[in-house]
């Protein structure tokens, strides 16, 4: 019998401090290391599993990566449905047709980023709340605990397997719904930084953007509270030392992939309690509009956003230039803080981004642009209020960057 664990509404009230009573929710439970892959059976049996579904993708079929789940359920005697149709921005109509698939089963397995994660946590919902998932956009909407889900990341980046959302787009509102609750966290993430060993450069500096973007959206939040600052810290430490290397050494240089594996699995932890910030709000229809993947947009819009919050937050940017590795001891305040934003911005720059124009994105989509990013939820918690005409200023800055 497993002991009960309190599932605490999230909490996202600002200005969290010595003074605050406040929610602190973790993550589910993390087995974190090389080859830990090979404990999925057994760990889906001493859950009490018996037949699961797998959500990937084709790509994580055709090269093995999946294999190495069902190799370990086979040995372990658990049945299994591969799903393998979840795309970069998984849609409603993935989520359904994974509800199909799942009626019969005790456990969902997400393996990939969030683009196979997040439609298992969804569908998790749905399968024991019933309706459209459109019925639970928001915080804390729904109300039976979803189907238990096993998080498998094989990119470090979107941090999904230790938080408490899903992020679903709805094709014909050109919208990314986002829902969240804390019984949307995964029960179990099994991290295994060997499986993102073969993450080709492009995919692997995206997703490591995305990560840091996580990381330090979080650390500036308005939202920030004092158990999420040092792992936050940890996360952009890890992330600023690993990501070059990880982008162009990865497939040999194990130090960078686990310590980008881990910098991405601390930076959920931490964001799962602070929220994020603006240039969230800029990504999502960047992705819901032009299929800008999440990472890609995150990692031209994290420097430009960095610039405009940094008299709102200057203390915590200049803390960014330190956990950059840079000394800004005998610089004053704001000096220090524009090193940190000059950090990010090379960054971008060493990484092979692609700019925006390559997705179609043009200076007319601003103002449509600008509209859907207003409506983003991370804007409350941005350390700068932010009004339409700083979107549209900011989605300009955004198109001039080369890369």
């Amino acid at each position: 019998m497993f002991r009960k664990v309190a599932q605490l509404p999230l909490d996202y009230d600002l200005f969290k401090g010595k003074n605050s009573i406040f929610n602190w929710s973790p993550a589910g439970s993390v087995i974190f290391g090389n080859g830990s892959v090979a404990r999925t059976g057994q760990e889906i049996k001493r859950l009490g599993g018996q037949k699961v579904v797998i959500c990937t993708d084709e790509g994580l079929v055709k090269f093995g990566v999946v294999q190495k789940v069902t190799d370990s359920l086979e040995e372990a005697g658990v049945e299994y449905i591969v799903f393998d149709k979840c795309e970069a921005n998984p849609s409603v109509e993935t989520v359904e047709a994974v509800v199909e698939l799942a009626k019969n089963v005790d456990m969902l397995i997400g393996v990939g980023g969030g683009s196979s994660i997040d439609p298992a946590k969804a569908a998790a919902i749905l399968i024991t709340n019933g309706g459209n998932i459109r019925d639970y956009e928001g915080c804390d909407v729904f109300k039976e605990p979803p189907l238990p889900v096993i998080a498998i990341p094989t990119a470090a980046g979107t941090g999904a397997e230790t938080t408490p959302f899903a992020v679903i787009t709805d094709v014909q509102k050109q919208w990314k719904m986002a829902i969240g609750g804390s019984y949307n966290i995964a029960s179990l993430a099994i991290c295994d930084p060997e499986l993102t060993a073969s993450l080709p450069p492009m995919f692997t500096a995206a997703t490591g953007m995305d990560a840091l973007t996580h990381a330090i959206e979080g650390y500036v939040s308005r939202a920030l509270d004092p158990i999420s600052e040092p792992i936050l810290e940890q996360a952009i430490k890890l992330i600023a030392g690993a990501l070059r290397r990880a982008t162009f050494k990865g497939e040999y240089d194990k130090d960078s992939r686990y310590d980008m594996m881990l910098g991405s699995t601390l930076a959920g932890m931490g964001f799962t309690n602070t929220i994020l910030g603006i240039a969230h709000s800029m990504a999502h229809p960047l992705g819901a509009m032009f299929h800008v993947p999440h990472g890609v947009g995150n990692a031209i819009c994290l420097p430009v956003v960095m610039q405009f919050n940094m008299s709102a937050n200057p203390e915590k940017t200049a803390a960014i230039a330190k956990l950059f590795g840079k000394d800004v001891s005998n610089m004053d305040l704001m000096e220090a803080a524009q090193v940190g934003v000059n950090c990010v911005f090379q960054l971008l720059e060493d990484l092979p981004i692609p700019p925006l124009s390559n997705w179609g994105v043009k200076e007319s989509d601003i103002d449509k642009l600008a509209e859907e990013a207003m409506k983003g939820g991370d804007r409350w918690t941005n350390p700068r209020e932010t009004t339409i005409d700083d979107f549209k200023a900011l989605y300009v800055k955004c198109l001039k960057l080369k890369k």
